[in-house]
């Protein structure tokens, strides 16, 4: 199912506790993405171990996924964020003017990639691949406005403003994309204090996540 969380600073910071929930519930890599030089930053394939670490040495908005393999496997390359760029490197770490992260399935992005190809001259780039990371692909291409039309929940980071897409709860300060980790807890007794309408209208393998309401968008705090 994945799941995202968006931390606007330190003071609101997931836990160790939630950190390793969110990798239970979500085993297969988790990536951050944070500013820095007026260029966005990612690393990924990283353990609750390294997510800890590097929170705490970063001070401002930082985005943090944790993946569930519904799409393409399990992969280290597959691991989120991609870039928003002409290849969507599958690169484990570097920088980019901005990077997409997707909690969701979107089951129809092979049909979108041939259409990149045959309407738009688009080279399709080689390696693994995943609705994320076609969706990296086509963002560069048509811009952030196809995100509300495609299904499940998106994060665009860019340099100056970070832009959410899809339905998302308030949690301890935090936009989280879902919060079914919380079920990893309950033992612990905590508590919650055209062709871009292509859409999978029902969650696909079990994923509550699949779907999300279209044309919701919202931005956080720019820095």
């Amino acid at each position: 199912m994945c799941v995202i969380l968006v931390s606007p600073g330190p003071k609101a910071r997931p836990t160790r506790s939630i950190l390793e929930a969110c990798h239970e519930a979500n085993p297969h890599g988790a990536g951050l993405a944070w500013r820095e030089g007026r260029r966005v930053r990612w690393m990924k394939n990283l353990d609750v171990d390294d997510a800890e670490a590097m929170l705490s040495e970063l001070t401002g908005e930082v985005v943090i996924h944790f993946r569930w393999a519904s799409v393409g496997g399990v992969d280290a390359d597959l691991c989120h964020p991609f870039p928003v760029s002409a290849t969507a490197k599958t690169d484990l770490y570097g920088a980019a003017d901005a990077v997409l992260f997707h909690n969701g399935t979107w089951s129809q992005y092979d049909r979108a990639l041939a259409l990149l190809r045959s309407e738009h001259g688009k080279r399709i780039p080689r390696g693994a691949m995943s609705d994320t990371r076609a969706a990296a692909l086509c963002v560069h291409q048509l811009g952030v406005g196809i995100l509300p039309r495609l299904p499940g929940k998106w994060v665009w980071m860019g340099a100056k403003k970070t832009r959410l897409y899809g339905s998302w709860s308030d949690f301890e300060g935090m936009k989280a994309s879902n919060l079914y980790f919380l079920h990893r807890l309950a033992s612990g007794g905590y508590r919650q204090s055209s062709f871009w309408d292509w859409s999978d209208e029902e969650p696909e393998n079990g994923d509550p996540n699949g779907a999300t309401p279209r044309g919701t968008a919202t931005s956080t705090s720019e820095s």
